[in-house]
């Protein structure tokens, strides 16, 4: 009896053991299910893209940028396929040891191991690297072979941007270089892609929006070593749209020949005189440094680096801009890979420098080229008439001052017109004191003087266009007689740009609109209806024209001696740099060609043609190129000529 009783109690609690043990498993395996549930179902998409990051690197893909062409469709800027070496930090264990076998293979210098390491260092370790762009093909065949075994490496194809014209149109197009820490910044999705380039200068920078284009996503199937195994595309990379500018190649090319060239004879850089040259004239060796074979033998037989200054050509009615030369220049195709330094410094140190894109940010006295501006304004003041005449007699005082005439034995009486046609100081000195300096500055605006234009390049410069209000507020000092003096011949504080001379001479040419400058090529033909009214008498604006074709044509014109069968209506500068001492005149240094180049007079010349239908203005500015007759007006009468002939245009 008692071992059924304890049969019966140990059966009762194996019975409570097993209903337990059973609502345990219960328990346990809807946790179970639900764990799974969670992972397989509710949360399959999340592990499934941490999956997909273990098994997949994914990256941004560059788009090709847009091409830059000019009017014609001729190319500017574009772009060349190339094959880069790139390499994953974050797999690879020493990346200073895999650098120094890596340059073993191809040409990589210590400099260049360093820098990377220093790319390295300052950006996470998932972000590739390029090692070296434009490999060749035995680079490429070398590092294919080793590829197995060559952990964290790969090959990408990628874009070179290259400038086919080079430095004659590099002020134009400007450049692209890397980006920098700035620029990742302002635009973090550019740190995922190593190799983009950004624009600097020029239409680069201006258009870069455009031309760079909206960038693509793919990505690689990558093995346990981190190599790629497939690419699986996910978005296109779109590419820049194109942008076809204004310019003219044909005719930017013979201008810039025709600058450089100036009024002196080529000789060859072989010939053993200018190799000795080389060893004694630091200017002249470092002009050759940069890659250019031009050198010129002067009147004293001196051998010289090419004419320094700028040209702009602009078409009248558009606003186009046919021709932006600035010399010396500079290969833009040096930016598209990692410059070196030896390049920087001699671009830098270059004693005429390159860089600086004397069109636009060059600022120069505009001297006697501003003198329709002070005859416009004195004929609108009423303070003069046409025939109003001065007398000349080689100096004018004032005050306590004596102010020359650039003509020492004078001109005697002169009218308006003549006063155009031969530049007589004296009439301008006399008339610019009583037209007053602020409606000087009122007209030299209204024609386009000392203000950026529409162009919208970063680096151009506004210019100095002084009235009474901006010396106070600049010098802290009121504007005295003295200095109106001095403007009236476009001396003193007035500074221009030679873009800003060649808007001026088209506003006078066209007469009736205040056409705006444009470097993209205007499909519109109702374009100039865009125009505000220029807002200068048509009176005054014929008197102008006829001025200005009296210096040509006339037979006292300071430029007679260039015009051409279509006919040209123009005006001469020379800009004094540095006024002539005492003791160099006592030694007869007085001719520019005998003074230092910096210290010699820039030479200026502004025109439009043909006179009786006006298409095309011009202005040349020649840096201490002399007299601005002899230098700077055949080069502009050549270009015009180049022009109007491959135009068609005959008298």
């Amino acid at each position: 009896m008692k071992k059924r009783k304890e049969q019966k109690e140990l059966s009762s609690v194996m019975t409570r053991r097993m209903v337990m043990l059973g609502i345990g498993q219960g328990v346990l395996g809807t946790l179970l299910v639900g764990r799974l549930y969670q992972l397989q179902i509710a949360q399959n998409e999340s592990y499934r893209r941490l999956s997909d990051n273990n098994q997949f690197d994914q990256r941004l893909v560059q788009a090709p940028r847009g091409r830059i062409l000019d009017r014609k469709g001729r190319l500017l800027a574009g772009n060349s396929e190339v094959f880069e070496l790139r390499m994953l930090p974050s797999r690879i264990k020493n990346p200073k040891a895999w650098l120094q076998r890596v340059s073993r293979l191809i040409t990589l210098k210590q400099e260049d191991i360093e820098e990377i390491l220093e790319k390295i260092a300052d950006q996470p370790s998932f972000l590739e690297v390029t090692v070296k762009s434009n490999l060749t093909q035995r680079e490429l065949s070398r590092l294919a072979v080793l590829s197995p075994v060559l952990e964290g490496a790969s090959f990408q194809k990628s874009y070179k941007r290259i400038y086919p014209q080079g430095w004659m149109t590099a002020h134009v197009t400007g450049y692209v270089s890397p980006v920098n820490k700035r620029d990742i910044e302002g635009q973090p999705d550019l740190r995922y892609l190593p190799e983009t380039r950004i624009g600097r200068t020029g239409i680069e920078r201006k258009m870069e929006p455009d031309l760079r284009g909206l960038f693509g996503f793919e990505r690689v199937e990558v093995n346990a070593k981190g190599k790629p195994v497939r690419v699986l595309r996910d978005k296109q990379a779109n590419p820049g749209a194109d942008t076809y500018l204004s310019i003219d190649i044909e005719a930017q090319s013979f201008a810039t020949e025709r600058l450089r060239r100036g009024r002196w004879q080529a000789v060859p850089v072989h010939r053993a005189e200018v190799q000795e040259a080389l060893m004694q004239d630091a200017e002249l060796r470092a002009h050759v440094a940069m890659g250019d074979d031009l050198v010129l033998k002067d009147e004293k037989g001196r051998l010289v680096p090419p004419e320094s200054g700028a040209v702009v050509v602009m078409d009248i009615q558009t606003g186009e801009v046919k021709v932006m030369v600035s010399t010396p220049g500079f290969d833009p195709n040096l930016f598209s890979n990692r410059l070196s330094i030896r390049d920087w410094q001699r671009m830098n140190t270059h004693p005429r420098t390159p860089l600086l894109n004397r069109a636009i940010t060059g600022l120069y006295a505009p001297g006697s080229t501003f003198k329709m501006v002070v005859l416009a304004a004195a004929l609108e003041a009423g303070v003069i008439s046409p025939s109003t005449q001065y007398e000349c007699s080689g100096a004018f005082e004032f005050g306590n001052r004596k102010f020359h005439c650039w003509n020492e034995r004078g001109h005697g009486f002169i009218n308006a017109e003549q006063s155009l046609e031969r530049s007589c100081d004296i009439y301008y000195y006399q008339i610019a004191l009583k037209t007053g300096i602020n409606r000087i500055h009122d007209m030299a605006r209204r024609l386009g003087l000392g203000d950026v234009s529409a162009l919208g390049l970063v680096s151009e410069k506004q210019g100095i266009i002084p009235n009474r209000d901006w010396k106070l507020a600049q010098r802290g000092v009121v504007w005295t007689p003295g200095e109106t003096v001095v403007a009236g011949i476009g001396q003193g504080f007035v500074l221009t740009t030679p873009l800003q001379l060649a808007l001026m001479t088209a506003r006078i040419a066209n007469g009736a609109s205040a056409i705006t400058p444009s470097l993209v090529a205007q499909n519109d033909p109702q374009i100039t209806s865009a125009f505000a009214p220029l807002d200068v008498p048509a009176d005054i604006i014929r008197f102008l024209h006829k001025g200005m074709r009296k210096v040509m044509a006339g037979g006292l014109g300071t430029a007679r001696k260039y015009d051409i069968a279509q006919g040209i209506a123009g005006k001469t500068g020379t800009v004094q740099v540095k006024r002539i001492t005492k003791a160099q005149r006592e030694k007869g240094i007085v001719d520019n060609i005998d003074r230092p180049w910096k210290e010699r007079d820039h030479a200026l010349f502004v025109a439009f043609a043909p006179y009786k239908n006006p298409r095309y203005a011009i202005s040349v500015v020649v840096e201490h190129g002399g007299s601005g007759s002899s230098a700077a007006a055949p080069i502009a009468r050549d270009i015009l000529d180049f022009m109007l002939a491959t135009d068609g245009v005959s008298a």
